[in-house]
This record gives C-alpha cells, structure tokens and sequence, in this order.
C-alpha cells in the first residue's frame, strides 16, 4: 500500500535559552520553543518539517536534538558536526534524526567546504545532503564549486541575492537557474521577504522563484524559515503560503514542491 504523502516545512529553527550560544555568533535570537513550531505546523496543515542547526549554536547541537527527540518523529534535522566529529558521531546524529550537514558561508563559525568533502563515505552511506547557505553571486563558478560533492546539494533560499539584485538573469542566480535545471541541485523557495525590498507578496522575488520552478519543478522545495532570525519586521506564514500560490498556481507542481520532493530528500535514507 503506497503511503499518502504529507506536506512539509523545509527549513525552520528552534531556539531554546536553556542551551548555551556559541560566544561567535552574529546575532541573539528570541527565543522559539518547539511547542511553537510544532503548533504553527498543524495551524497550516503541515505534518513534517526540518529543523537546521542555526548558526548561534555553533556546533553544538543539543538543541537540535532535544528538539528531534520530542517531535514524536514529526521532524528531521540538518546539523552542524564539529569539524573533528568521526564517522561514528556522524552515525550517532542519524539515529536522532539528523539527515544532511549544513555549511553556513552568510555567518560567522560555520563549517568549511573541505570538511564536508572528507565527509562524503559516510554521508553517502547515511543518505545524507549537503545544504548550503550562500550567496550565489559571490561564487565566481557555482558549477565548480559544487562539482565534487556526489550528494545531494540543496541551496538555501534561493541563493541569498541581496535585496534589488533578484533578477534572475544576474549573474551567479543565471547560474543557480541553469543548475536546477540540470538537476544538479536542489534550491529552498524560502525567506523572500531577506530577498526583497517590497512588502509582502514581494512581488520583485516572484521572477526567480518562478524561473527556478520553470528550471525542474522537481528541483524544489518550500519552507517558512521560521521564527525569521535576524529580522526586523513580523513576518505571516500565511504571507508565505500566498507568495508560493503565487510563484506556482499550478496544483500538481505544488504538490510536489511541498510534498513529493522533500519526501524523496528527507525520508529515503530512514
């Protein structure tokens, strides 16, 4: 019997104050219990999400698995190891939920690109991905830079374009376009409103999100970045479900958008 698909969130934090910041952080956040994620989920109808490791924690990912270990298999989570961590403390986070290894160029303390390379057997094993948050047009040769890792790549929020630069024929977002298209990624529908210089739709995001669609649907996902760390001004998930209906009127290629894709990247290798 085929399991009904469930929509996901693909791209959220958890911030817990009993749990101690990393002393190199960019910002301190508010805190974002699990209880408030987890009801903001069924507020929407979305049965699984992802928390990410933020970059406030460092390496140190105990809130993350605190957070994984009370979620009653609801979420999955992307970590960041300590450079030093083995294969065996790799296989450790598996077992708690962790499913991919963020690297963090946009803020301070994240991991290097090399450390993740040394990690591809065992990831590969795991039936992990990479994830990355960049901004693309400050990789002179995305394709490149890319080009050694043999596990799935996802690129978070739409490749970080500063706001007013989201033309998607700009340089570096032209190449993210193209790489969608070939399948030799995924990239994150998420956090217009950190793209954007316009209220909410942001309709001047709505070109890109449209063109990365159009590129493979099946190269897409969706997520609300919640709680929306190191923003000024509230921001409504139901503005960022209006914004995607927007993008992508289409039923069936939402549906795969929120639904089939990240099914596919997050479940496969439990």
């Amino acid at each position: 019997m085929t399991q009904a698909l469930t929509r996901w969130d693909c791209h959220a934090h958890v911030i817990d104050h009993r749990f101690p910041f990393a002393r190199d952080r960019d910002y301190t956040p508010e805190p974002a219990p699990l209880a408030d994620y987890l009801a903001l989920l069924d507020r929407h109808g979305i049965a699984r999400g992802v928390l990410v490791q933020p970059s406030v924690y460092g390496f140190d990912n105990r809130c993350l698995l605190d957070a994984l270990d009370r979620a009653d298999g609801s979420l999955v989570g992307v970590a960041v190891p300590a450079a030093g961590s083995s294969p065996r403390e790799l296989k450790a986070l598996h077992r708690r939920g962790v499913r991919g290894v963020r690297c963090n160029l946009v803020n301070a303390g994240g991991l290097e690109p090399e450390v993740l390379l040394r990690w591809q057997p065992v990831m590969q094993e795991l039936g992990w991905h990479v994830e990355f948050q960049v901004a693309v047009a400050d990789i002179t040769d995305l394709r490149a830079f890319l080009e050694p890792f043999t596990v799935p790549i996802v690129i978070d929020h739409m490749g970080r374009p500063k706001p007013g630069r989201v033309d998607p024929s700009e340089p570096g977002l032209n190449r993210l376009v193209e790489l969608i298209k070939a399948g030799a990624c995924f990239v994150k529908l998420s956090a217009p409103y950190r793209l954007s210089n316009a209220l909410p739709p942001w309709p001047d995001v709505t070109p890109l999100a449209r063109a990365l669609i159009a590129a493979n649907p099946a190269g897409c996902i969706w997520a609300t970045d919640w709680p929306h760390t190191q923003h000024p001004d509230a921001v409504r998930e139901d503005d960022l479900m209006a914004a995607l209906n927007l993008w992508c009127p289409d039923d069936r290629i939402r549906k795969a958008i929120m639904e089939t894709t990240p099914a596919a990247l997050y479940t496969h290798c439990t």
